[in-house]
């Protein structure tokens, strides 16, 4: 088997003869689970390619996040291993093709070695899946190989570190709905997705974050076939002293792709946001259009929300913007609806309802519009 040693970074640090300089890497010194803790999976190809990856995972510590106020870390036990064991030779060729930064290499690497549930997924029909059933440690890897997919995860954990790839290929499509909910004790949440997209496919996202002391998402889109489309739409619902810390990056690679990524949210009491989008547009991938957008609604004075959006063009032939705002409820919405005999509180409410009534209406499908409507009503009473 041909190795492909290519790891999707997160940025680009090279352009032409020119190489950004990265400061160092600041970490936490904390107790890392030992050797002994690896766990065989019964697979002994898939157990090779996890050595490997304990191999590289030792040489890391973990991050110090600023932004977030991750500054220390308590590991759970280990759990006995699941996620990929009917991996074959075709399938650990996709996972390598598949590696990626993520939110931190260490993180990534953690829920590769150390995963507690997960499967290798194949989509050769139209299917539906309602995953929720995910661990403190998951790996998933998923072949869309024909018809539609219908994917719903849900992640309920206080503490969870999860991995998530998915190869669309050729003419198919994937339609995403990624819930994470950190219950009211919860300390850290990281999510790391990334997904290649090939020739004539499509890609609808739609992501929720809630609670936790630390929601981190990181989601990686490979637009790697001429006339791709993502459409991905991340909404978040800050609460209490919760961290929401979401990177969307979206890199073209072929001519004739269409990404968006358009982000909102509402934060209340001292909750922060911190957005980041990448929009990352290479020589070669002409007539693209890339838009990514994020709104926050504050209803507290001590709600914060940082935006760092960014594009990177390689190439004239395209059409790229992005935005970002952060504002209190639309005073002339509210007044609009008292004008209607609606009472101020109540249209203050139904605004921020408002912002999640999409999302809410989508996952009625699969019954679980109950996750936001829970989360809502902790928040806006």
């Amino acid at each position: 088997m041909e190795k492909v040693e290519r790891i999707e970074k997160t940025l680009r640090l090279s352009h032409q003869n020119l190489r950004a300089i990265v400061p160092q890497r600041k970490t936490i010194d904390i107790a890392d689970y030992p050797v002994d803790d690896f766990k065989p999976s019964g697979n002994n190809l898939l157990d090779e390619w996890r050595i490997k990856r304990l191999s590289e995972y030792l040489t890391y510590k973990f991050p110090v996040w600023k932004r977030t106020g991750l500054k220390n870390l308590t590991l759970p036990n280990i759990l006995p291993y699941k996620g990929l064991e009917t991996i074959d030779e075709e399938a650990l060729e996709l996972l390598e093709s598949m590696d990626f930064e993520g939110s931190d290499r260490k993180f990534v690497l953690l829920a590769d070695v150390f995963s507690s549930s997960g499967d290798y997924i194949v989509v050769e029909e139209d299917t539906k899946l309602i995953i929720n059933d995910i661990s403190q440690y998951d790996n998933t890897l998923i072949d869309v190989r024909k018809g539609k997919l219908e994917l719903v995860r849900l992640v309920q954990n206080p503490f969870h570190i999860g991995n998530l790839r998915i190869k669309i290929r050729e003419g198919t499509e994937v339609n995403l709905y990624n819930l994470y909910i950190g219950p009211s004790n919860g300390e850290l949440i990281v999510s790391n997705v990334f997904i290649d997209v090939e020739d004539n496919s499509k890609l609808i996202v739609k992501d929720f974050y809630f609670g936790g002391k630390i929601n981190a998402g990181y989601f990686g889109v490979r637009l790697n076939g001429e006339n791709s489309y993502a459409d991905v739409k991340p909404y978040y619902l800050g609460s209490t002293k919760t961290v929401i810390d979401i990177l969307y990056l979206m890199r073209f690679y072929k001519p004739n792709s269409y990404g968006n990524v358009d982000a909102k949210g509402v934060l209340a009491e001292e909750s922060k946001v911190v957005f980041r989008g990448i929009m990352d547009i290479l020589s070669g991938a002409k007539e693209v259009e890339a838009h990514q957008s994020n709104h926050a609604t504050l209803i507290s004075e001590k709600a914060k929300v940082d935006a760092i959006p960014s594009l990177m063009v390689d190439e004239n032939d395209v059409v790229a913007s992005h935005a970002a705002s952060s504002s209190p409820i639309d005073e002339s919405m509210v007044f609009y609806l008292m004008t209607r005999g609606i009472p101020m509180k109540d249209a203050q409410n139904l605004i921020v309802r408002g912002v999640f009534e999409t999302l809410k209406e989508e996952l009625t499908a699969y019954n679980l519009e109950g996750v936001v409507e829970n989360a809502l009503n902790s928040v806006v009473r």
